[in-house]
């Protein structure tokens, strides 16, 4: 199924705008600062309910109080309005039904933005995401994981406060780490498996975005247990340095992978050509990952041509046959010759045509 058309009202630099998008490849050409991106922000965020940038209230045109976005997904009418004053307020519907944040579900979506180009230059958090934003969209149980891990750790900090300046027992802790183990257990579970899942493929598909044949591995770094029982007995241990620290010091929250390439920490023998490619790579295998729900991802590239070479342009299209793809552009020459075909689109004086 494809995105047969989007309408935005109100969304970031958009007063009213309707866009046919019944394609399967899709250009959108501009200059810099004229809502590109914003337009794949809208796209994103009828799949994900919420933004890659920023929060809700800041999507809304300026001086508006809403925004509303709307879709034909196959046969599937999609329907949002958030409103920010008087009060947020936020409604989903679906195929003319109102449904919850909980049970939406349309497409996945695979994003590229030029920041992810330094995924393995920047901290931990970035990477994370990576696997946090893959397993989300096929596995409701993670998210809600997620949002308790969050709601957890936010309560031992607190009590790691309270215990320190002698407002509580350190005993009080084992409650918030009996709720703790499961989750985190889980999360590292569905986080393994993702990185094996990766690890199958990752050699080939580097390969054919570079041509070189290099043994390539994704190294989980976690926490050291594997069940519950193991996890415990780690908090226990490390529970006075963390009332110390007044830091969550063990949990998923603080995993990280590197990438190695031929036995070696891939930024200390990798040129920035081949670092983007593996970048690239690591972005194919989500969507096949995400493609393995039965719903193929639709593919957002924001400005990502410009920072590849005709060749590898080439090959990543290549690579990503058979999904609905957006890419934007400031340069219709940035675009490969297999390109040429596809429907354009161009963003000017906050419109789209």
């Amino acid at each position: 199924m494809r995105l047969q058309n989007i309408s935005l009202e109100n969304f970031r630099n958009y007063s009213k705008v309707s866009v046919p998008t019944d394609a399967d490849l899709i250009l959108i050409l501009g200059e810099n600062a004229a809502g590109k991106t914003n337009f794949l922000e809208s796209i994103y965020f009828l799949s994900r309910l919420k933004s890659f940038r920023v929060q809700d209230d800041l999507l809304v045109r300026n001086q508006e109080n809403y925004f509303n976005l709307s879709a034909l997904f196959g046969e599937q009418k999609l329907e949002l309005v958030v409103q920010t004053k008087p009060a947020l307020k936020r409604q989903f519907k679906s195929g003319g039904q109102k449904t919850q944040r909980t049970f939406w579900k349309t497409f996945p979506v695979v994003l590229f933005v030029p920041n992810d180009l330094n995924l393995f230059h920047l901290g931990p958090v970035l990477r994370r995401k990576f696997f946090d934003e893959t397993i989300s969209q096929v596995d409701q149980t993670y998210v809600l994981d997620l949002g308790s891990l969050d709601h957890i750790l936010k309560q031992k900090t607190a009590l790691f406060e309270q215990i320190y300046q002698g407002q509580a027992k350190p005993f009080e802790l084992d409650v918030w780490n009996q709720e703790l183990a499961p989750v985190a257990i889980r999360i590292t579970k569905k986080r393994q498996e993702l990185v094996d899942f990766i690890n199958q493929k990752l050699s080939g598909r580097i390969s054919q975005l570079t041509g070189f044949n290099n043994q390539a591995r994704l190294e989980y770094k976690r926490m050291f247990a594997n069940t519950e029982e193991e996890l415990l007995a780690s908090l226990k241990a490390h529970g006075e340095a963390e009332v110390r620290s007044g830091k969550n010091l063990i949990g998923p929250h603080r995993d990280d992978f590197e990438l190695q390439k031929d036995s070696q920490l891939n930024i200390y023998n990798s040129s920035r050509g081949e670092l983007r490619a593996q970048v690239l790579a690591l972005k194919l295998l989500q969507a096949e990952y995400l493609s393995g729900s039965g719903r193929k991802p639709i593919i957002l590239l924001d400005d990502v041509f410009s920072e590849l070479d005709e060749i590898r342009r080439g090959r990543l299209l290549e690579n990503l046959s058979g999904h609905q793809i957006f890419i934007t552009s400031t340069e219709e020459h940035h675009l490969p010759q297999i390109a040429k075909s596809a429907l354009m689109l161009k963003v000017e004086n906050n419109e789209i045509k």
